[in-house]
C-alpha cells in the first residue's frame, strides 16, 4: 500500500487505538522512553499510518504503534502525526504491520513465527511469504517450526534465554525431550551453543532411531575385536594429545625463531600442519556428535520433567588430581619432528573415526 499520497495530519492520541492483530506484542519500556526523549528534542520525524475500519469511530494503527506509545510519554502531547489510508482491509493491514516489524531487534522470534503462521491462515504459502518480506522459504518455515515448542520453552525463547539455533532443534523434538534438553541447557551442562544444538540433534536421531548404535548382540570374537579397536583408537588419541602439546610449544615461538629452527623446510612443515588443522577440525565435529549421541542414548527421558528457568553457565572444571603428572617439556629436536608426526597420527585417527561414524 503506497502511503506517499496520504496527507499527514495531527490526530488526537485518544482517537487512535492499536491493532489487536499487531504481530508485535512486546514493547521495550526503555526504548519507548528513549524515543519519547527524541520527540522532545527534535519532534516526530516519521508519521504513523492509520486506517478507520468500517463501523468504527476511532482510527486503528497499521504502522507505528511504537511511535504512538512513545508520544504518550511526552508531557503535554495530545496529538501524533499520522497518515490516514483508505481501502486497507484486515489482511493488508496485517501484512503492513509485519513489514514494519520483521527484522527489528525487539521483535521476538516467537512473534515473527506467529506472524508468518497467521499469514498462512490468510492462504499464503511459505514461498509467497518469503517473497513478500525478502526472506527465503526455508527461513520462513524455520521460524514457523518454533511454534512446535511447548508454552514454557517458547517463553524462554521470547525472553532471549534460548538462542535461535538451539530453539529450532528443540522444536523438532517431542515435548518430553524438549524439556529434558532445556533442563540441561538451563543448568549449564553444555559448554557452547553448538554442543547444545548437537545434543538436540542426537535426541532427534534417537527418537527416529536413525544412525544410532546397533543393539545387535555381539559374539565373543566380535567383542574381542571391538575391544582391540577401542584400545588402538585410545592409543592414537593419546599420541595426538602428545603431538598437540608439541604444537602448543611451537605456537609459543616467534616467526623468527621458527624460521631459524626449520631453515629450508618451513613450507614443508606448514603444509603438514595445515593438513593436521583440517583433519583436527573434522575430528572435532565428529567427536562432538559422538559425545551428544552417547549422552542422548543414556538419557532417561521423563515426561514430568520441569523446565528450570535459571540462567546458568557451564560449571567450572574440577581441579586436577594431586597425582597428575606434568608432561616433560619437549626438546627442540622433538619440535622439529612434531609437524610430520602429528599429521600422520591425526590422519590415522580421523580415518578410524570416519569408519566408526
Amino acid at each position: 500500500m503506497n502511503t506517499a499520497k496520504a496527507e499527514v495530519q495531527d490526530i488526537p492520541l485518544d482517537q487512535i487505538e492499536p491493532n489487536p492483530d499487531q504481530p508485535r506484542k512486546f514493547f521495550d519500556e526503555g526504548k519507548l522512553k528513549e524515543l519519547a526523549a527524541q520527540f522532545r528534542e527534535v519532534g516526530q520525524l516519521q508519521p504513523i499510518v492509520v486506517r478507520r475500519p468500517q463501523g468504527k469511530r476511532k482510527f486503528q494503527i497499521i504502522m507505528g504503534e511504537r511511535r504512538w506509545r512513545a508520544m504518550h510519554l511526552v508531557d503535554g502531547a495530545t496529538t501524533v502525526q499520522g497518515q490516514v489510508v483508505k481501502s486497507v482491509d484486515d489482511e493488508k493491514a496485517f501484512v503492513m504491520g509485519i513489514s514494519e516489524n520483521v527484522g527489528r531487534a525487539d521483535m521476538t522470534l516467537m512473534e515473527e513465527a506467529q506472524a508468518y503462521a497467521d499469514l498462512v491462515g490468510f492462504g499464503h504459502s511459505a514461498e509467497r511469504i518469503a517473497e513478500m518480506f525478502g526472506k527465503t522459504p526455508d527461513y520462513v518455515k524455520w521460524r514457523m517450526d518454533l511454534l512446535n515448542l511447548t508454552t514454557d520453552i517458547a517463553a524462554l525463547v521470547s525472553d532471549g534465554k534460548i538462542k535461535p539455533d538451539f530453539a529450532w532443534h528443540l522444536s523438532r523434538l517431542t515435548p518430553a525431550n524438549q524439556k529434558a534438553a532445556v533442563t540441561r541447557y538451563m543448568k549449564g551442562d553444555f559448554k557452547s551453543e553448538t554442543d547444545a544444538s548437537t545434543f538436540a540433534q542426537a535426541m532427534r536421531m534417537k527418537e527416529k532411531q536413525e544412525g544410532f548404535f546397533s543393539d545387535k548382540e555381539l559374539s565373543e570374537k566380535e567383542k574381542e575385536e571391538k575391544a582391540k579397536e577401542r584400545k588402538q583408537a585410545k592409543g592414537k588419541v593419546d599420541h595426538v594429545e602428545r603431538a598437540g602439546a608439541l604444537l602448543q610449544e611451537l605456537a609459543g615461538k616467534t616467526p623468527t625463531e621458527l624460521a631459524e629452527l626449520f631453515e629450508g623446510e618451513v613450507g614443508k612443515h606448514l603444509d603438514a600442519i595445515e593438513r593436521v588443522r583440517k583433519a583436527a577440525a573434522e575430528s572435532v565435529k565428529k567427536l562432538r556428535k559422538a559425545k551428544a549421541m552417547s549422552e542422548a542414548k543414556q538419557l532417561d527421558v521423563r515426561p514430568e520433567l520441569k523446565v528450570d528457568e535459571r540462567e546458568g553457565g557451564a560449571e567450572e572444571s574440577e581441579a586436577p588430581s594431586a597425582d597428575a603428572v606434568e608432561p616433560a617439556e619437549p626438546t627442540e629436536e622433538e619440535l622439529a619432528e612434531a609437524a610430520e608426526e602429528l599429521a600422520e597420527l591425526t590422519e590415522a585417527a580421523d580415518q578410524e573415526l570416519t569408519e566408526a561414524a
